[in-house]
């Protein structure tokens, strides 16, 4: 015979409420007799009826999390698509900060056509909430989601009125320019990400706060927009190739951008960074395995995940709370592809 609340509340001493109340991470029970609850729930290997919870609550315990991509149809380890390392360390976050929860998560990829579509995700179920991954997605796409009534964080980007995460990409910008130019190199190549993007004008600003603070002229450092995908990094490189500007270092804005320019330069039989140094964004599998081992400004992007659960949960649970816009800082990773000048 299965075990029921009414045998955890008669373990533990306490009323069925009391019980309920403890399950639903309520902070009206006093700390004691939580433990007590739990602890009883541990000794007889109680399993909370999530569905009955369901029609008492209003609450599917299910949370959604969406990450844009430029093509669905595309695979998401084509040279052509969007770098999906974003989602992985990230998702790995939120997966942490879910760990003390009863929270499940449900994760689709979804590009925005600007159509007015809608993931099926947000069709076909009823979440409590809703993460958004990534920058690739329209105004208009964000006011659709939110006639679903669905609590939203948006990772990876700032959009007014909504609770967000991200990295502060001025100082990614900032950072990045300083470090290389500070180790001598004079003629650098930004292989930055689309010039409509929030996130790349301000890497773009960061560069620029960097050139003035060292009084060196804007010419020193080359930019070219492009899309995050490998085959963009490295059509951005040829770029600038092709009008013959032979860089002394290049800045990716992106892993997926970083590894189109380590493609470029194998082809081209460059040595890195006896010949030309690399600096990468965003920081990864990639970064580590690649040969040699990647300098980067490191995004924190499991940090981001991490954060976002926090602040999705406390939106769910406080729906009329002040809007968070969270800046987490990037740091500098070094390791072998910079070399001094």
């Amino acid at each position: 015979m299965s075990v029921t609340i009414l045998d955890v509340a008669k373990e533990a001493g306490v009323s069925k409420s009391t019980v309920s109340l403890v399950i639903n991470n309520s902070s009206r029970i006093k700390l004691e007799t939580q433990y007590k609850v739990k602890q009883a729930i541990e000794k007889l290997g109680y399993t909370p009826n999530l569905a009955a919870r369901e029609l008492t609550t209003s609450r599917t315990h299910t949370l959604g999390l969406i990450f844009m991509t430029s093509n669905q149809q595309q695979s998401p380890y084509g040279f052509s698509s969007v770098c999906e390392t974003l989602l992985y360390d990230t998702s790995n976050g939120i997966y942490s900060g879910l760990k003390s929860t009863d929270y499940t998560l449900l994760v689709e990829r979804f590009a925005d056509a600007g159509n007015n579509d809608i993931p099926e995700l947000v069709k076909n179920s009823r979440l409590d909430g809703l993460f958004l991954i990534g920058g690739l997605f329209t105004g208009r796409f964000v006011e659709t989601l939110k006639k679903h009534n669905t609590p939203l964080v948006i990772i990876g980007r700032q959009y007014e009125g909504y609770d967000s995460i991200s990295v502060d990409t001025e100082a990614v910008g900032y950072m990045g320019a300083k470090y290389l130019l500070e180790h001598g190199h004079k003629k650098i190549a930004f292989i930055n990400g689309p010039l409509d993007g929030m996130n790349s004008r301000q890497k773009s600003k960061g560069i620029q706060r960097a050139l003035n603070e060292l009084q060196l002229d804007p010419s020193v450092i080359e930019t070219v927009h492009t899309g995050y995908s490998g085959q963009n990094g490295y059509e951005g490189l040829k770029q600038l190739w092709d009008k013959g500007y032979r860089p002394d270092a290049v800045f990716g804005a992106s892993d997926g951008i970083t590894s189109g320019i380590l493609r470029f330069l194998y082809d081209h039989a460059l040595r890195i960074p006896d010949d030309i140094s690399v600096l990468g964004y965003e920081d990864s599998i990639l970064s580590e395995y690649a040969s040699p081992a990647l300098t980067v400004i490191d995004a924190h992007k499991e940090i981001m995940g991490k954060e976002a659960c926090s602040v999705l949960i406390n939106r769910i649970k406080k729906p009329r709370s002040k809007v968070v816009n969270l800046n987490i800082a990037p740091s500098l990773i070094v390791r072998n592809s910079v070399i001094c000048r």
